[in-house]
C-alpha cells in the first residue's frame, strides 16, 4: 500500500517537473520510428524517462526493490519493463525482451547493471543487438541544473524545475554473428562516456573545441556568399574542419552566382543558395526557416561585412565565429560573431585559416574543388567543336569585375599573336559569364587585333566547365579575377598579371602561379576605376611572354618525364 503511494508521488512530481522542462534532442534522425536498442548509465533514468514518453519502449529493470519502484513509476509513463539484470534473472528478462524486439519495440538498457561498477558497461546489451540484429544505439541525457546525488554509488541526476534539457544519440554500433562482444562492449562503453561527458559538461560550456570533439555529429554553417575569388580562399578552411572533425556536418550559404563551385564537393553536407536580388520579407523568412531547421552548432563568417552578418543572424547557430577578412569585420558585422583576429600582413586565405588554426586544424592548405568526368568530357567537345588541340592549349582571360585590374587588351592580343606564333600553341579565350562584370566586346577586340586564330569561348563554359578547363590548360594567363584562383587552387602552371592591390594580401596564393606586378609609388591603390593605372600599363608583353614560355616548356618538361 505505501509502494503505491509512493509510486504515485512520485509519478506525480515527476510530471509536475516534466512539465516545466525546457527539451532539446540532438543527432536523432536515426532513433525514431526505426526500433533499435538504446544504451544509457544508470544515473540518467529520470531525465531519459521525462525525455523519452510514447516512443513504444520497452526498459529491462532488475528484480531489487528499487527496481520494482522504478519499474512501476515508468509504466505510469507509458514504458513496457521487463524483470531482470546481469546479476539476477538476466537470462529470462533477455528471452523476454528479444521477444518484444521481434514485435518492432525499441529496447531501453541502463548498461552498467545494477550494481555497478560506475559507468563500466556489461556485455548482456551487445549480445541482445547481436540476437536481435538491431542497432545499438548509445544515448546521454542530461539538465542544465540538476541536483546529483554523489552519495549513491550512480550518481543520480534529478533535474530541477523549468532547467534546460539535452538528450543526445550516438552513432548505431551494428554488432553481427561473429563479432568479437569485448571488442564491441568496449566500443560502446567509449562512446556513452564521451557522450555523458558531452552532455554533462561541454554542451552547456563556452569550449567549442571541446563541443566539436565530443559531438557526435555536430552542424557547422559557412557563410562566404561570394565572389569566386572569396570562396576559393576559403575552400582550405572547409578541407582543414572537415580532416579534423570527420563527423561534422557542413553547411555552405552561397551567393548563387557562385554555387555551382561547391557543387558535389565531398566536404559539404548542404549548399544554401542566398539570392541577393530577393528583397522581400517572405523570401527571408523563408530563408530563415531553412537555416534554423538545420539546428547549427557553429557559423563561420568568412565574409565580415553587413550582408553575411545578417545571413549569420538569420541562421542563429549556437557559437558564431569570424576570420578578419582582408581589412578586418565592417559594417557591424563584428557585433553578431567573435572574430578571430590575425595580423594585418597576412593573406586573405591565411586570415581564413587563422579560424581553423582556432579549431584546432593542421596547417596543410588543399582546394577541395570537385571536377566531374562529365565536366571534362563536355568541356573537350566543345574545345574539339571548335578545332582546339585540348592537348597544347594555353588559356587567356583579359577581363576582371574592377576595370583597373585589366591589362590593356591590345597588349593581350599581342601576347596571343606571339605565344601562337612562336610556341604553336592554340590560344583560348574566356571571359563573359565566368570571369567577371562588364566584359562584353573585350574578347572579340583581342581577337580582331591579334591577327590570328583565337578561339572565343566566352560564356561558353558552365563554372565548372570552366574549372575543368582551367586544369586541362598547359598555362593560364590572366588578370586578378576569379579564373586565375581557380587556377592557382588547381595548381595549374599560370601567369598572373597583377596592378593597384597587394599581392600579399588579396593575390593567387602559391600553387604554380607566377605574378607579374611592377611596384609604383601609388600601388596599393586598391582602385576600381582609376584612370591612370600606371601599374598595369608598365607591364611589357615580353616580360608577360617570357614568364608564359618558361611555364609552358616546364609543363612540356614535365610530361616527357612522366611519359
Amino acid at each position: 500500500m505505501r509502494s503505491k503511494k509512493l509510486v504515485k508521488i512520485i509519478a506525480f512530481v515527476c510530471r509536475i517537473i516534466d512539465k516545466t522542462l525546457r527539451k532539446t534532442s540532438l543527432n536523432n534522425t536515426f532513433h525514431y520510428p526505426k526500433p533499435s536498442i538504446y544504451s544509457f548509465w544508470h544515473g540518467n533514468e529520470f531525465p531519459m524517462m521525462l525525455s523519452n514518453q510514447k516512443n513504444n519502449i520497452v526498459i529491462m529493470v532488475s528484480l531489487s526493490k528499487d527496481g520494482e519502484l522504478l519499474s512501476q513509476i515508468l509504466q505510469k509513463f507509458g514504458y513496457l519493463t521487463v524483470r531482470g539484470s546481469s546479476t539476477k534473472g538476466g537470462k529470462r528478462g533477455l528471452i523476454e525482451i528479444i521477444r518484444y524486439a521481434r514485435k518492432g519495440y525499441t529496447l531501453a538498457f541502463a548498461a552498467d547493471g545494477p550494481r555497478g561498477p560506475y559507468h563500466k558497461l556489461k556485455p548482456g546489451v551487445v549480445y541482445t543487438a547481436q540476437k536481435t540484429g538491431m542497432p545499438l544505439l548509445p544515448i546521454s541525457c542530461s539538465p542544465k541544473n540538476k541536483i546529483v546525488l554523489n552519495k549513491s554509488w550512480d550518481k543520480t541526476i534529478i533535474p530541477l524545475p523549468f532547467s534546460k534539457t539535452i538528450q543526445i544519440y550516438g552513432d548505431p554500433v551494428y554488432v553481427n554473428d561473429g563479432d568479437n562482444i569485448e571488442e564491441k562492449t568496449a566500443l560502446v562503453e567509449e562512446r556513452l562516456n564521451k557522450l555523458f561527458e558531452f552532455t554533462g559538461k561541454f554542451y552547456w560550456g563556452k569550449n567549442i573545441l571541446k563541443y566539436l570533439e565530443y559531438h557526435p555529429a555536430p552542424k557547422i554553417l559557412i557563410v562566404q556568399p561570394s565572389r569566386i575569388g572569396d570562396i576559393v580562399f576559403s575552400l582550405p578552411v572547409l578541407a582543414a574542419i572537415k580532416k579534423r572533425y570527420p563527423k561534422v556536418k557542413i553547411s555552405w550559404i552561397v551567393d548563387e552566382r557562385c554555387a555551382e563551385i561547391l557543387e558535389g564537393n565531398l566536404c559539404l553536407e548542404n549548399i544554401f543558395v542566398w539570392d541577393r536580388k530577393q528583397i522581400s520579407f517572405k523570401y527571408y523568412k523563408n530563408l530563415r526557416k531553412r537555416l534554423r531547421e538545420k539546428k547549427f552548432d557553429l557559423s563561420i563568417d568568412l565574409h565580415g561585412l553587413a550582408k553575411s552578418a545578417m545571413l549569420v543572424k538569420l541562421a542563429n547557430a549556437r557559437f558564431k565565429i569570424a576570420s578578419s577578412s582582408t581589412n578586418g569585420m565592417k559594417e557591424f558585422s563584428w557585433l553578431v560573431s567573435k572574430e578571430i583576429k590575425s595580423p594585418r600582413r597576412y593573406h586573405c586565405v591565411e586570415r581564413h585559416f587563422e579560424v581553423a588554426k582556432y579549431l584546432g586544424c593542421n596547417d596543410d592548405i588543399n582546394y577541395p574543388i570537385a571536377i566531374s568526368e562529365e565536366n571534362f568530357k563536355s568541356v573537350q567537345i566543345k574545345l574539339v567543336n571548335e578545332n582546339i588541340n585540348i592537348k597544347n592549349m594555353i588559356g587567356i582571360h583579359p577581363g576582371s569585375g574592377w576595370v583597373s585590374r585589366r591589362w590593356d587588351s591590345y597588349k593581350f592580343a599581342c601576347l596571343a599573336r606571339k605565344l601562337k606564333t612562336e610556341l604553336s600553341t592554340d590560344i583560348v579565350l574566356v571571359g563573359g559569364k565566368e570571369g567577371g562584370t562588364s566584359e562584353k566586346g573585350l574578347n572579340e577586340e583581342i581577337i580582331a587585333n591579334a591577327g590570328v586564330k583565337i578561339a572565343n569561348m566566352s560564356g561558353k563554359f558552365t563554372l565548372k566547365e570552366l574549372c575543368a578547363f582551367l586544369k586541362m590548360c598547359k598555362v593560364f594567363v590572366g588578370n586578378e579575377a576569379g579564373p586565375m584562383h581557380i587556377a592557382t587552387a588547381l595548381n595549374t602552371q599560370a601567369v598572373a598579371i597583377l596592378g593597384p592591390t597587394n599581392a600579399k594580401r588579396t593575390g593567387p596564393y602559391k600553387g604554380n602561379t607566377k605574378i607579374i606586378q611592377h611596384q609604383v609609388d601609388c600601388q596599393p591603390c586598391r582602385n576600381r576605376n582609376c584612370k591612370e593605372v600606371i601599374c598595369m600599363r608598365s607591364i611589357t608583353v615580353l616580360e608577360v611572354f617570357e614568364e608564359v614560355k618558361k611555364k609552358y616548356q616546364l609543363n612540356y618538361n614535365m610530361f616527357m618525364m612522366n611519359a
